[in-house]
């Protein structure tokens, strides 16, 4: 019987005392609404009818309650994780969210399953690592099932792996970095955890299929760029952010996407710019009329305000200035400076020098508007190159781990064919069998140290993936017999 659930004649009594005063208040209600002046002590006593049956609901044993319970042998579990990004939907910058359907695949050694078949389990008996998605923000569907793996490729006893199978279509919250919009770069983020402690499981990656992502099912294709990678691996929890005092196992499945900024160049930026260059139209109305003047430029400051409200209304509440915002911004200091030379130029022309100062303002002015706009393209090039490196360069070092990874596949694949090809006296005892694997898996882990990837050169992140692979080698040594 799962914990916390009651069941026999106590909790019938239970119940049966609690709906007692409920049949009771309620027959008194309904002859005191037949007598003068009772009618607000029977609306109070409906009020409190309400909240004694909240209450008995809320007492009622639910029937999905669940205990989960602690493995037998008290072995810290190694979860290899392998994930399938299916889809990737609607990005919203705003809310700060993105939704996806991915599939989820964790594997883990079970040595009771041996000689069974998944028929053959009570998988609600049977342990579990109690994954959830932490920055979920809503599920729309999951789909889960238990599997039993054999894994004779990898072991030569065939301890099975357990397996259990998530396909689930969500909407996730994630930090989004916006200070070079619109030429920024996303890290879409999926975070599992566990409920167990680290000391009891900890994610590691599958290191014997690949992670993988679909970019011809992305419906954000008019706004961003889905680069086809996958960054997955185990984060350490830092105690002094979550103040709990165990740690929990945490992994993390991440994609990056690159805005388009077309949208924002020709719909803001270049509306901005067309509002400077009529700016200068104010100088050829005569010095003597400021109030012309000044209608010309408040009427485009007032219109260049409006386009930092269509800015703000893309972005989320953020402290700090994106690059757009700093033009946008810059182009208001313009404004208002051009507003002071137009009610200056009536104290110049009552000493007969305003042609002077307005030739000298037009000069002026217009090499702050050249200098200012050359400045903003400029570093919205740089940023935009910089960030497609930075991700053409993740891509490559995922590229060159799947590349890893079908290569040990196939190593594997070759050595059980050799070994079922190999006559029953003649195959390897199970110690020199294992030893056999060690010596190959450090053979392969030195010649990769002598082969170091440009790419992992030039980023850390590359030499991150490559200990994380070796760091899941060495779990997999620890678990095999």
């Amino acid at each position: 019987m799962p914990f916390g659930r009651s069941s026999g004649p106590s909790s019938y009594i239970v119940r049966a005392r609690s709906v007692a005063p409920l049949r009771t208040f309620t027959a008194w209600r309904m002859d005191s609404t037949q007598e003068p002046g009772m009618g607000d002590i029977a609306g109070s006593l409906a009020r409190l009818e309400g909240t004694l049956k909240q209450v008995e609901v809320n007492s009622r044993p639910s029937d999905t309650e669940l205990w989960h319970k602690p493995r037998g042998d008290s072995k810290k579990v190694y979860c290899r994780v392998r994930c399938n990004v299916i889809t990737v939907g609607e990005i919203d910058t705003v809310k700060q969210e993105f939704e996806a359907e991915i599939y989820l695949s964790l594997r883990w050694k079970e040595e009771q399953f041996k000689g069974k078949s998944r028929e053959d389990i009570d998988w609600d008996e049977c342990w579990d690592p109690r994954v959830y998605f932490f920055n979920a923000v809503s599920i729309d569907k999951m789909d889960c099932k238990h599997n039993i793996v054999p894994n004779d490729d990898d072991s030569v006893d065939g301890v099975p792996d357990a397996q259990l199978s998530m396909r689930m279509k969500a909407t996730f919250k994630t930090a989004m970095q916006l200070h070079s919009f619109p030429y920024d770069h996303q890290k879409l983020t999926i975070k599992l955890m566990s409920d167990w402690p680290l000391d009891a499981v900890e994610f590691v990656k599958d290191m014997s299929i690949k992670d993988s992502i679909r970019i011809d099912t992305f419906t954000g294709h008019h706004e961003w760029i889905l680069h086809k990678h996958v960054i997955a691996h185990s984060v350490e929890e830092d105690r002094a952010m979550t103040g709990s005092h165990r740690q929990y196992p945490i992994y993390h499945i991440s994609t990056h996407v690159q805005r388009k900024s077309n949208y924002y160049m020709w719909n803001v930026a270049l509306v901005i710019f067309l509002i400077l260059v009529l700016s200068f139209t104010s100088f050829s109305v005569e010095p003597e009329s400021p109030a012309d003047r000044l209608s010309v430029t408040v009427t485009l400051l007032l219109t260049a305000v409006a386009f930092k409200f269509v800015v703000s209304s893309n972005l989320p509440t953020i402290s700090y200035l994106t690059l757009l915002d700093k033009y946008v911004l810059w182009s208001l200091i313009f404004q208002c400076l051009m507003v002071v030379q137009n009610a200056l130029a009536v104290i110049f022309f009552a000493h007969g020098m305003a042609e002077i100062f307005d030739y000298i303002s037009m000069a002026a002015f217009g090499g702050i508007v050249l200098i200012g706009n050359i400045a903003f393209v400029i570093a919205g090039i740089v940023k935009k190159s910089k960030a497609k490196d930075s991700l053409d360069s993740l891509t490559r070092q995922y590229m060159d781990l799947c590349e890893d990874i079908n290569q040990r596949w196939q190593g594997r694949q070759e050595v059980k064919r050799n070994r079922d090809r190999m006559p029953e006296q003649e195959r390897p005892s199970q110690p020199a069998a294992k030893e056999t694997r060690k010596s190959s898996k450090k053979l392969s882990k030195t010649n990769k140290k002598n082969q170091v990837t440009p790419a992992a050169n030039n980023n850390g992140n590359g030499m991150e993936m490559k200990d994380m692979a070796d760091r899941t080698i060495f779990m997999s040594e620890q678990e095999t017999p």
